[in-house]
């Protein structure tokens, strides 16, 4: 789970960076512009670099001057853009001679020049730092890169665990992270920062029939849906189907409906879905379904099947679409979900915050045109004024701050 963060020069986030600590449950609300989809494109951008490299990373965003904060850049200042963040895990593991070695924690930074030739984002600096014991005794691999080495204190490793390592040139654009291999820690903190996931629902995409692949996933916007849906209505547990518990997830707030069916479409051998409702005959095409049907599907889905493997999930604003009288089922839902893995959440609807606690709520304003990021809780008064007004009345009289 990632307990702290730091941005700094990225899009709306300026200097000095300021610690955010976040929780299992974690609802970032704030004005529109305000920063929130920013705060989860960073770590969508780290986990871009990690996984390919640098410059992949920033085109993904729309190239390194998109990635660079706008002002900070017009005031020509040579401030990098970094991420930091802190990961609290519990892993345990075997080496050769059947050694067992425990990690508690991780800590990771990466420091980016953007202002390098043809706008090429070059690699500064990289650190992680890790906790570790074996057989009661505790120690600490650590890894700290700068533009042409790499160098490792690794207590599991050999010659007392001391390596240092020139960086190639065709690599320089790589985090030695991504490289993977330097060692057992970097392994392990590649493979948390892989499984993190970030969606923002489109019902006209997750409506669309797909093809299976060995490696099928449930897209960012929905895609592929049929095909986890086909996967869900094949696996049991414990006797009972999974797609069960999606079915009934529904029923309960989507008036008439009945089930789901995949099928593979004859011609192109693609899977669809199908929706059934009371007192219709035969099946409906998901786009004969409402939006907000249709959303309430993929994030069950992403709640109850995908979440399952995901260490960090993240979803942009899953009330669009939604009566607003679901808030307390959404937000239940989302609760449930956080009890075995982390969520991130943007919503601009204060109904949701009626059923959250101050500590779950990240509160984003821009300031100067910088985006500050603090935790309704830390306002000293907040469980004064709650005996008086709901949360979301408290966000909406701009009491809280992130003033809508």
């Amino acid at each position: 789970m990632i307990t702290e963060v730091e941005i700094e020069g990225f899009k709306s986030f300026g200097t000095p960076a300021e610690k955010l600590s976040l929780r299992k449950l974690n609802f970032l609300v704030g004005a529109n512009a305000s920063g929130k989809t920013n705060f989860l494109s960073a770590l969508k951008f780290l986990q871009n670099a990690v996984r390919q490299d640098i410059e992949y990373a920033a085109n993904d965003v729309g190239g390194s001057l998109e990635v660079r904060n706008k002002l900070l850049r017009q005031r020509n200042e040579p401030k990098p853009v970094r991420i930091h963040i802190k990961i609290d895990t519990e892993v345990e593991f075997q080496l050769p001679k059947k050694k067992t070695w425990k990690i508690s924690s991780f800590e990771y930074e990466v420091t980016l020049d953007l202002r390098g030739q043809l706008n090429v984002p070059t690699i500064k600096s990289e650190t992680v730092s890790a906790k570790l014991e074996h057989a009661g005794e505790k120690s600490t691999f650590s890894l700290e890169r700068d533009a042409v080495k790499v160098f490792i204190t690794d207590p599991m490793g050999p010659r007392d665990g001391k390596i240092e390592i020139p960086v190639p040139e065709q690599e320089k654009g790589r985090l030695a992270l991504g490289v993977g291999f330097f060692a057992p820690a970097c392994v392990i903190l590649k493979e948390e920062i892989n499984r993190w996931r970030f969606y923002n629902i489109t019902p006209d995409i997750a409506r669309r029939p797909c093809r299976e692949t060995p490696d099928c996933d449930l897209g960012p916007s929905g895609e592929n849906l049929a095909v986890i849906l086909h996967k869900i209505e094949s696996a049991k547990g414990n006797g009972v189907s999974h797609l069960e518990t999606l079915i009934n997830g529904l029923r309960g707030v989507v008036p008439g409906f009945r089930g789901i069916k995949t099928t593979q479409l004859p011609v192109e051998g693609k899977w669809a879905f199908q929706l059934s409702e009371e007192k219709i005959k035969g099946l409906i095409n998901p786009s004969s379904a409402s939006d907000g049907t249709i959303r309430l599907l993929t994030l069950l889905v992403i709640t109850t099947w995908m979440s399952r493997n995901a260490s960090l999930v993240a979803i942009e604003e899953p009330e669009n679409g939604i009566h607003p009288h679901l808030s307390e089922h959404i937000v239940q839902i989302l609760k449930t979900a956080s009890k075995t893995t982390q969520l991130l959440v943007t919503t601009h609807n204060p109904t949701f915050l009626d059923y959250l606690e101050p500590d779950e709520i990240i509160l984003c304003d821009k300031i100067q045109g910088f985006t500050k990021l603090r935790r309704a809780s830390d306002m000293a008064e907040v469980e004064s004024f709650r005996k008086h007004f709901d949360l979301g009345e408290l966000w909406m009289q701009g009491t809280l701050g992130g003033i809508p």
